[in-house]
């Protein structure tokens, strides 16, 4: 398997509960990006074919952003915030859970959905590339050194023998997640066997051509608008720390007639700035502060992350939360980032 070592026993008993059990829910976290989405619509898929005779459902949390919109399988996805009572009959009829990208279930964000889960007698499976998976999930396959909780599903399904079940339209799914979770094979990582992984998924019918376009050719005229005005006018640089800061608030986004989907990639943009190697975009939301960090080469933002707001994610990419202001939000950025500069210093090729 190469350098996912899976546990023999813990697969063989993640087969018995999938062909054993009647009523299937598989979920993402809150927000759901293109990982989160590809890998619960690509499981899903898997779990139809091998276990015809049970129903297969995948929840979202929150409704779908329209830079996703185009994803295969997403018109069978129940919406919660849509369909609040049959999300959470579905839950409580629920045998078999599966948690996909997210480590705990707070990522569900709404009291009624974790409550459901937290009391179901259902059993619980975890598939999930991000550190420190919070109990309660048994078999319970964490590889935080995977470049995507796609990658992962692949791989495991490979395992299971199931290769061949694997649609091309679960594997146009699980390569769109990868190549975002990536940010287009850029992060880190990357491995050789992440590229035996892309090369499967392309034989098996995956569609990169239409994935890039759909990702890259088809946003609306205020996401570009935003875009213009975001790097002319908020965005901030600290040339001395190789940091990068934007900030944008309610009322620009409402200026703009922009959703919190237009906002997608505008934190990796100025790592393209030379001398740039920590970039973090913060977004007001309705009832908090959104952060999203990334960084390049070895600088680890997701333990700013944690230690400044308690938030997390992988090395070169993470985000966190705060109740406050915006201004407060980049003072904390900035004063953590001065303090980490002393532990992880700025190469001299940065």
């Amino acid at each position: 398997m190469g350098k996912y070592q899976w546990d023999r026993l813990e697969v063989e008993r993640l087969r018995q509960l999938i062909l054993s059990r009647k009523r299937i829910v598989v979920l993402p976290h809150t927000s759901p990006d293109g990982d989160a989405l590809g890998s619960i619509l690509a499981w899903m898929q898997i779990l139809r074919a091998v276990a015809p005779e049970a129903n297969v459902q995948a929840i979202s949390p929150d409704r779908i952003e329209n830079y996703l919109s185009w994803l295969p399988l997403l018109h069978e996805l129940i919406i919660y915030p849509e369909d609040e009572a049959h999300s959470l009959e579905l839950i409580r009829q629920a045998d078999l859970i599966f948690h996909l990208d997210h480590n705990e279930v707070g990522r569900l964000r709404y009291p009624p959905l974790i409550k459901e889960i937290q009391v179901s007698s259902a059993e619980r499976v975890l598939i999930d590339h991000h550190l420190f998976p919070e109990a309660g999930c048994s078999p319970c396959f964490s590889y935080p050194e995977a470049s995507a909780t796609c990658e992962l599903v692949y791989l495991l399904a490979k395992e299971l023998g199931w290769k061949e079940h694997i649609s091309p339209e679960a594997s146009t799914l699980l390569l769109t997640g990868i190549i975002t979770d990536t940010g287009r094979f850029m992060y880190s990582h990357l491995s050789p066997e992440l590229f035996s992984v892309t090369s499967e998924l392309l034989a098996l019918g995956a569609d990169y051509p239409f994935i890039i376009d759909r990702l890259s050719y088809h946003n609306p005229e205020a996401q570009i608008r935003l875009q213009g005005y975001v790097l002319d006018r908020k965005l901030e640089l600290y040339p001395e720390l190789g940091a990068a800061v934007i900030t944008l608030s309610q009322s620009e986004l409402q200026e703009f007639g922009a959703t919190k989907g237009d906002t997608e990639g505008l934190v990796n943009i100025p790592l393209s700035i030379e001398g740039i190697t920590c970039s973090c975009f913060i977004r007001e939301d309705k009832t908090q502060i959104k952060l999203s960090l990334r960084s390049t080469g070895d600088f680890p933002v997701h333990i700013l992350a944690q230690e400044a707001f308690g938030g997390g994610g992988h090395q070169n990419a993470a985000g966190a939360e705060h109740i406050g202001t915006i201004e407060e939000a980049k003072n904390i950025y900035l004063c953590q980032l001065k303090g980490m500069l002393r532990r992880y210093p700025l190469s001299q090729e940065q």
